[in-house]
């Protein structure tokens, strides 16, 4: 009796949740994913277009159902007078286990291997696995709100100092932050720029101060004292993380005039290996906030989870923009969720 093979089909789209359609739709509930690869455009049209998924599926057949066999009259064995071999056990093989189709998505959809990891560690994720991939995408992305709930919110302080390396945006952020204290919060501020070994010009941040009517200081000694709910801003030198030297400088000069709250000020659209140097650098220079710039510039969102769930120090805004007085996206988790999980599977009115 032939047993029945199981199919494979090849099909291209342009999006994780048009796959997700796709084998749902035209597949079938026996459908998963064997393999996901990106396929860039020929010619001109990469540049015209982004790159596409190549998705091959393999749909498993149908259980036949279990044949009855005739019983079979056992006939005796004749005596052996020769001493028993052992059995030769055959050496074992390594199957590897092929992705399931729920992590083939996220990873399709962007998500790293480190944060597919920490959802597969979810107790439910093999229940997941189990479900039609838009619900599965659904309870995943609730995965993903539960660990960013278990974060303990960490306010800022009095003092709080933007960082960052030179062209990441940390001006800009500081005068988004600002604007939002004032305009917004009613809160009064102060802010001071810092000088190490590189000149920190003045640049528009002494204009926009003076509009906004926020007492500005080129020396600590300027400070006014500060009042109860007061903030004093702190904006310093670009420093490369590769600079030792000035990193020291940097850390030093901060601690001498007890800056609690540093807001590491990344530039999205950078590489994310460049990102994940950043957040390294921030970690030892004490960070406790982050502020990520250029999301205007950004087509892949999903690189930020490994820069934003715990213990990555807490997401203080997204700057959408390049203008000072506003474009500031504070409902960060929520931001990136509705940009890297499909529309209908987003989960953000349910979980609220």
């Amino acid at each position: 009796m032939n047993t029945p093979e199981s199919s494979r089909f090849r099909f291209v789209v342009r999006t994780a949740e048009e796959a997700v359609t796709v084998l749902r739709e035209k597949l079938g509930p026996r459908a998963r994913v064997i393999s996901v690869k990106q396929v860039q455009g020929k010619g001109l049209a990469r540049f015209l277009s982004a790159p596409s998924l190549e998705v091959i599926a393999e749909v498993a057949p149908e259980a036949p159902a279990p044949a009855q066999e005739k019983p079979q009259p056992i006939a005796e064995a004749a005596p052996s007078t020769s001493s028993p071999e052992p059995e030769s056990q055959p050496a074992p093989t390594l199957l590897s286990t092929p992705e399931s189709a729920l992590a083939s998505l996220l990873r399709a959809g962007g998500i790293s291997a480190s944060v597919i990891g920490r959802m597969q560690s979810d107790a439910a994720w093999k229940r997941w696995e189990q479900m039609p991939p838009a619900e599965a995408l659904t309870h995943a992305s609730l995965g993903l709100r539960e660990t960013w709930r278990k974060r303990a919110p960490r306010p800022l302080s009095q003092r709080v100092a933007f960082v960052g390396s030179p062209g990441a945006g940390k001006t800009t952020a500081l005068c988004k932050q600002l604007a939002a204290d004032v305009l917004v919060r009613r809160r009064q501020a102060v802010v001071l720029k810092l000088d190490l070994e590189n000149a920190n010009p003045d640049d528009g941040l002494v204009v926009f101060c003076t509009a906004l009517g926020v007492p500005f200081a080129r020396e600590i000694a300027e400070v006014p004292e500060l009042g109860p709910g007061q903030v004093l801003y702190i904006d310093v030198p670009g420093v490369t993380p590769r600079d030792v030297s000035q990193t020291a400088q940097l850390r030093d000069a901060l601690d001498s005039i007890g800056t609690d709250s540093r807001v590491l000020v990344m530039n999205a659209a950078y590489d994310s290996d460049i990102l994940k140097n950043s957040w390294a650098w921030g970690a030892d220079l004490g960070c406790s906030h982050t502020a990520f710039t250029h999301l205007d510039e950004l087509t892949h969102w999903a690189k930020l989870w490994d820069l934003m769930l715990p213990p990555a120090p807490t997401p203080l805004f997204l700057g959408t923009g390049q203008s000072i007085a506003g474009d500031l996206e504070e409902n960060v988790f929520d931001a990136v969720l509705a940009r890297t999980f499909p529309a209908p599977v987003n989960p953000l009115q349910a979980a609220a």
